[in-house]
């Protein structure tokens, strides 16, 4: 069917449902990540792996899909991307082994990359009047935090009465009548005066990979490993290629420019901390409640909701916030109530954890992140002209998603650093020795199956509290990172802002 401009709010209606499944996808997996370590046999790096090869993928060659989908049709790469994502949510669905697995959530970073930027563009496309298009885009960010927020829920009532394998399979008839949806009433638009950096995209791929490989390995050896350092060194660089080229290159995928503000850079940063709490939280935690502490998928989903509320609630009332004390005060003020959050989880966090500390910390982590992002996101696009808009989104976007693996790899690797070392100390067989080490998941298979009820009680007690004192590390770090932070933010960021002028 032809499309008409009186069709653009049903158009608006096939943009979110794509882009729902990117969203759903990340958050959902979290709640699956114990059932896929425990079938699969995953070790904790190769859980990092499954959640972080997907978020590099989107992440590294979002700006350059999006400048070559402005180019050849944005409608044609939106299709691109579903199909892509589908194909690899039964892939992995399908998956028997975690390299497979991995290989497959590889192919949908690669289809979300296709689908996230079109999906923005086509809006901007539709939606001619600026009052029209802040509505559409309002309803757009809002279907993207719901979809976000819901998936430890959604993922926990899959898992309540299936398997693992239907986290996947889910994106499956949501893509196809997507799809269908899309190819029936979108339109199709161009820029052909679009360039794409290519060049730029490989480098900072090869960059991002070396990097994250050495930081994850490290977990598993430690920071003094010969490949550990190799890959790190490859990757600093492919970091510093990167950087020189797009320094020079006229179509560059990254305008450096921008960072000389600091109503651009300070915020920037300060999104990618609240990301890298808030994702970092929910991959141990979820792990923590269903393996650790015996909640079952859906009980975990649920605990994990006071965040999702939180930063529901603390969205709702940022704007007053930034009207009565400050963009500054409002970005840094949130991030130390989200520390605050955090402190809770430092001083309660154990086997037997109360539930108290569970929702009230996870409440107030949230609740500091909503106060935090939008006005973070909003001084952000203030001070980017408005012919780069599209580029300053596209960069927001792939701050939050690089913070989100940085969060898997540097938090992960630290963690079972810590398990490791307190692992080892632990007197028993080769053979057990190395199932203990492979993940606390593995290690309670194992330690289950012993026919020694004496042993198995103290050897749980051992293995669980070496997960926990690296989630308890990791806790330390993220507030303190968080309070510096956010009084960085209070002291640097200007006091009166271009944005709160209007």
């Amino acid at each position: 069917m032809p499309y008409t401009h009186e069709k653009r709010w049903a158009g608006l209606g096939a943009l979110c449902l794509a882009m729902s499944i990117i969203t759903l996808d990340n958050t959902v997996l979290d709640v699956a990540l114990p059932s896929i370590s425990t079938d699969l046999k995953a070790s904790m790096s190769e859980l990092q792996w499954i959640v972080d090869i997907y978020i590099l993928f989107f992440a590294s060659i979002l700006i350059t899909i999006g400048a070559l989908g402005d180019q050849f049709g944005r409608k044609r790469f939106l299709k691109i991307g579903i199909v892509l994502f589908v194909l690899a949510s039964l892939g992995a669905g399908l998956s028997t082994s975690t390299l497979e697995l991995i290989l497959f959530r590889s192919l949908s970073g690669v289809g979300a990359a296709f689908i996230m930027p079109s999906t923005l563009s086509i809006i901007t496309h539709m939606f001619t009047d600026s009052d029209e298009r802040m509505k559409a885009i309002g309803l757009w960010s809002m279907i993207f935090g719901l979809s976000q927020g819901l998936g430890p829920l959604i993922g926990g009532f899959i898992l309540e009465y299936t398997s693992w394998h239907w986290v996947f399979f889910i994106n499956l008839p949501i893509g196809v009548v997507a799809f269908f949806y899309a190819s029936w009433i979108l339109p199709e638009s161009h820029n052909k005066s679009a360039q794409a950096d290519i060049l730029g995209m490989v480098l900072c791929v090869l960059f991002l990979f070396a990097l994250t490989y050495g930081i994850i390995e490290a977990g598993v050896s430690s920071w003094s490993d010969q490949s550990v350092r190799i890959s790190l060194i490859i990757g600093l660089i492919f970091g510093a290629f990167f950087i020189f080229w797009e320094r020079h290159c006229i179509h560059a995928m990254i305008p450096f420019e921008l960072f000389e503000k600091r109503t651009f850079t300070i915020p920037s940063f300060a999104i990618a901390f609240i990301v890298f709490g808030m994702v970092g939280s929910m991959f141990f935690f979820s792990q923590l409640f269903q393996t650790v502490q015996g909640y079952g998928a859906l009980e975990a989903g649920l605990l994990l909701m006071p965040m999702t509320l939180g930063v529901a609630v603390g969205s709702k009332f940022a704007p007053d916030v930034v009207k009565m004390y400050g963009t500054p005060l409002s970005i840094g003020g949130g991030m130390i109530i989200s520390a605050l959050g955090m402190a809770v989880f430092v001083f309660t966090i154990d086997v037997h954890m109360p539930l108290w500390a569970i929702l009230g910390g996870f409440f107030i982590q949230g609740l500091g992140m909503g106060f935090s992002m939008p006005p973070s996101t909003d001084s952000i696009m203030g001070s980017i002209p408005k012919e780069k808009a599209g580029v300053g989104s596209a960069l927001n976007d792939t701050t939050i998603e690089l913070s989100a693996a940085m969060s898997i790899a540097i938090l992960g690797s630290y963690v079972n650093r810590i398990y490791l070392l307190h692992v080892k100390e632990i007197e028993v067989d080769f053979t057990l020795l190395k199932a203990l080490k492979t993940s606390i998941q593995a290690a309670h298979t194992a330690i289950t199956s012993l026919n020694d009820d004496a042993l198995e009680v103290n050897l749980l007690h051992l293995v669980d509290q070496a997960f926990i004192e690296g989630v308890h590390h990791t806790m330390i770090f993220g507030c303190l990172i968080s309070v510096m932070s956010g009084l960085l933010a209070i002291w640097l960021l200007p006091k009166t802002m271009k944005n709160e002028a209007h």
